[in-house]
């Protein structure tokens, strides 16, 4: 063990002989949590316990800041895959909705990562549950089928129980030819994409209901209202469908483990981009920071639709910071503004630093 490990934030590597990394770990005090493997009795896990066994040697690398050091434990479980880790390695892929378009009669459905050219993705989520609420919410509002596989349409054969309560048009047996149901596809993601579509769709359900009501055609106009619960309630998750803050584009500035030093970064649209060491006594900081931004504004223009399976974790560590007010760090939002602004205020943000006061 390392006898001058530092109380403060960053990254530790458990290695074995040859330098073969066993475990990555991070602590915003790596002294006393390298110490708590060998001391208390050691680890209660037989997995870490076996780990600690075969490990030779403890690589450390000081950090200024805890997210610093979640980005960098992060970036090594997913590059690496350490035999001993486990959180994060299935959380790097994340869940999608997916529409594959090279089916006739494609339907929502909840994929760990994108893999299919004519297949739209909508994502990536953290959890599964959203994708499969939102997946279910659509075959309710727009009649979209729920069964697996794909169907090519026999006329005589039997439609399922979904048909008959009104929740499929049964494109199985042909009751609607292809161009319908796909026009149904189409408003399903028109939804996913546009709020404003999902404004335009409860106004003219709640005339319908209204005017079946007034008719005494209570059993569709009870439909109707069903429809409009259903779409209220996806509208409800539009918030997490949008991805909230990273749909937004960030300059991020943490203290640096150097004195006088700061770790600049952007996220942009939820990708986190290469960090970079800025030096407040550098002249040169401000062309810089201005230079990050600049790559930030290319990168916006060259986005995918979907994100590639390492960035996932990063992306949620920085939205989750982010949502916590940016803890011992300075957030810039770049949507919207100058670059001599947002330099500006990342001068303010090198005094607080300096200052001790961020």
């Amino acid at each position: 063990m390392p006898p001058d490990l530092p109380a403060a934030p960053g990254v530790y590597e458990f290695q074995a002989d040859g330098g073969t990394t066993l475990y990555v770990g991070k602590s915003v005090n790596l002294r006393r949590r390298v110490r708590g493997w060998f001391y208390g009795g050691g680890p209660k896990d037989d997995r870490l316990a076996e780990m600690l066994k075969l490990a030779r040697r403890v690589e450390v690398e000081r950090t200024g800041s805890d997210l610093e050091a979640r980005l960098v434990e992060a970036e090594r479980i997913v590059a690496g895959r350490p035999r001993y880790n486990r959180a994060l390695k299935n959380r790097a892929r994340g869940w999608y909705l997916e529409i594959d378009h090279s089916d006739p009669f494609p339907r929502p459905r909840t994929v760990r990562a994108p893999r299919k050219a004519r297949a739209r993705y909508f994502g990536p989520y953290a959890g599964r549950r959203l994708p499969d609420e939102v997946a279910r919410l659509l075959e309710r509002i727009f009649g979209l089928r729920s069964c697996p596989g794909r169907i090519i349409p026999d006329r005589g054969g039997s439609p399922c129980l979904a048909h008959g309560i009104g929740l499929c048009p049964a494109p199985c047996i042909g009751a609607e030819p292809l161009d319908g149901y796909r026009e149904r596809v189409e408003r399903a993601e028109q939804l996913l994409t546009n709020p404003r579509y999902g404004i335009e769709l409860r106004q003219r359900w709640t005339r319908r209901r209204d005017r079946a009501s007034a008719a005494l055609e209570f059993e569709r106009a009870s439909r109707l209202q069903r429809r409009l619960d259903d779409l209220d309630e996806l509208e409800s998750r539009r918030g997490a469908l949008d991805h909230g803050l990273t749909d937004r584009s960030w300059l991020v500035a943490l203290p640096h483990a150097r004195p006088g030093s700061a770790v600049l970064f952007a996220m942009v649209r939820g990708r986190v981009l290469p960090r970079r060491e800025l030096g407040w006594h550098d002249p040169a900081w401000r062309d810089q920071a201005a230079d990050l931004v600049y790559r930030a504004r290319v990168a916006e223009l060259r986005l995918r639709q979907t994100f590639e399976p390492g960035e996932m974790v990063a992306s949620l560590i920085v939205t989750g910071w982010l949502l916590d007010a940016a803890p011992d760090g300075h957030a810039i939002e770049l949507d919207g503004r100058e670059e001599a602004a947002i330099v500006d205020e990342l001068g303010a943000a090198a005094r607080a630093f300096q200052d001790g006061t961020s």
